[in-house]
Formats: structure tokens, sequence, C-alpha cells
């Protein structure tokens, strides 16, 4: 009797926990690019000295908002590019931003392939395989979602600070 009131617990929290990604707005385009150039300095590889490059696919107004951090330091590294296309990239990002359902299994497949995060600005689509994903919560408030599976399959390094400040989920 006490597992089966635990397993119905577990069920009810797991329920909760969905629902609220369901409540989660998409990251409007200033807001998304501003969480990108903040969070990815807990990623090791990304924040470690080298230069970094950002490729946005089909999302022009999320490219032009990063375009605008180009020259600002992220942990030990740098922004130093920021490339938009309508295909996946044809030379190896530091990580790649999608905004589509349309093209996500191209994405999933190119980042961990290529071992580079994979981030975007639509809370649904962490859930389906991107590593980082940004939201607006109920409260207006921007919402920080981490895929550990997906970030694992890509081959990320976290730094252990980055646990504090985002919703863990595991697809």
């Amino acid at each position: 009797m006490k597992q089966i009131k635990m397993i119905l617990s577990i069920l009810s929290l797991s329920l909760v926990c969905n629902s609220l990604n369901a409540q989660m707005k998409n990251a409007p385009a200033s807001i998304a690019a501003a969480m990108i150039v903040k969070v990815i300095q807990f990623e090791k590889q990304i924040a470690n000295g080298e230069d970094i490059s950002v490729y946005v696919l089909d999302a022009p107004e999320v490219a032009g908002e990063l375009e605008k951090a180009i020259g600002v330091s992220v942990g030990a590294s740098t922004l130093k590019t920021v490339v938009s296309g309508k295909a996946i990239p044809t030379e190896k990002p530091s990580l790649i931003y999608c905004d589509a359902d349309a093209r996500l299994t191209e994405v999933l497949d190119y980042s961990r392939e290529n071992k580079i995060l994979s981030v975007t600005g639509h809370p649904k689509l962490v859930e389906q395989g991107i590593s980082l994903g940004f939201g607006i919560g109920d409260d207006n408030k921007p919402k920080i979602i981490l895929n550990m599976n997906a970030s694992l399959e890509e081959g990320l390094d976290w730094k252990p600070a980055i646990l504090k400040i985002v919703k863990i989920i595991k697809e």
C-alpha cells in the first residue's frame, strides 16, 4: 500500500512538472539572446578561453539580438561570431540555436555528431531533445530549462552551479 501511494505521488509530481512546461511561453528573441550569453558560461568547454561562434537556424531575430553581444566575455571566452542561416552549418560552431520543430531532427543529429550545445527559446523543444532552453513563466520572468540526457549526448560538461538556476528535465 505504501508503495502504491509513493508511485501515485511520483506520477502526480511528474504531471505537475509537465504542466509547468506546457504553461511556459516561448522566450522573445531579446530574452533568448541575453540568456544564452549569460548561461553558456556554465558550460566548461564553451567558456574555456576559445572564441565562441553561434549558428542561428531560421531565427533572424535571435541572430540580430546575439550580434549585439559580439565582443562580450563569456567566462574566459569571447563571443566572436554569430551566423544566421536556413540550412545546417557547414563549419562547426560552438553552439546551434533552433527555433523550429521542422528542423529539430536535423539539429539534434548535428549537435550530437559534432558534440556542440543545442539551444532554443521554445521550452517544448527542450522536452523533445534540445539541451538548453529558455521560456517565460507565468510570473513573466525568464526561466532556464536543461535537458540532462540531451546534454550527455552532446558531450557537454556543465559547472555544478548551473543546477541552482535551471529546471532540469530528463527525457
